[in-house]
């Protein structure tokens, strides 16, 4: 092999290999910068897109705790009224007791009824047989409407109660309204 070229030759060679050498190198840098410039971008744009998700996350945060302190207060009322209620239904319970028992009584003396027209040869004795039994039965059913006036009462309390419940109830759905309203703001529901 022989080397027929002139070092002018040989230099316009290496002059042209060493130009198109700078040039890719110049593209090589520029598309370097390109990727540099977008990627500082995504970097920008994806730094504050969390941080405006840390923001919301945060505010989410504040008004979940503010509101579960409010609930906390509602469920406590409640408990208390749950509690007042237990001890009405306790006593509406041994009312209903009593109520029995005067029926029962009332009952027997009703019975006595029957044996007063089998002696109506002996009418003055059962008519002072049925005026004491009379006056036991009016006795009972006075028992009876006190009692039953007790039992109005404590439904009256437990109606009074209901109604505080649901009064508590409707301000807790208004708190849970106020929750889920941040949530309305965000496109995946």
């Amino acid at each position: 092999m022989e080397n027929n070229n002139s070092p002018r030759q040989i230099a316009e060679i290496v002059e042209s290999a060493l130009h198109e050498f700078n040039e890719g190198m110049a593209h090589r840098e520029k598309l370097s910068i390109r990727i540099g410039r977008r990627t500082t971008q995504i970097i920008r744009f994806g730094m504050a897109s969390m941080l405006m998700l840390g923001a919301a996350l945060f505010y989410l945060i504040y008004i979940l705790t503010s509101d579960f302190a409010v609930i906390r207060e509602h469920m406590e009322k409640m408990s208390l009224n749950m509690t007042s209620m237990e001890s009405n239904f306790t006593s509406v319970a041994g009312d209903i007791g009593r109520v029995q028992g005067t029926l029962t009584a009332i009952n027997e003396n009703i019975t006595v009824m029957p044996a007063m027209n089998a002696s109506v040869s002996n009418m003055d004795t059962s008519l002072t047989t049925l005026s004491g039994d009379m006056h036991s039965m009016v006795e009972q059913i006075y028992t009876m409407n006190s009692t039953v006036g007790n039992m109005a009462a404590n439904l009256q309390l437990i109606n009074k109660q209901f109604t505080d419940m649901n009064i508590t109830v409707g301000h807790m759905a208004g708190n849970v309204n106020q929750i889920s309203k941040p949530m309305k703001y965000f496109p995946f529901q």
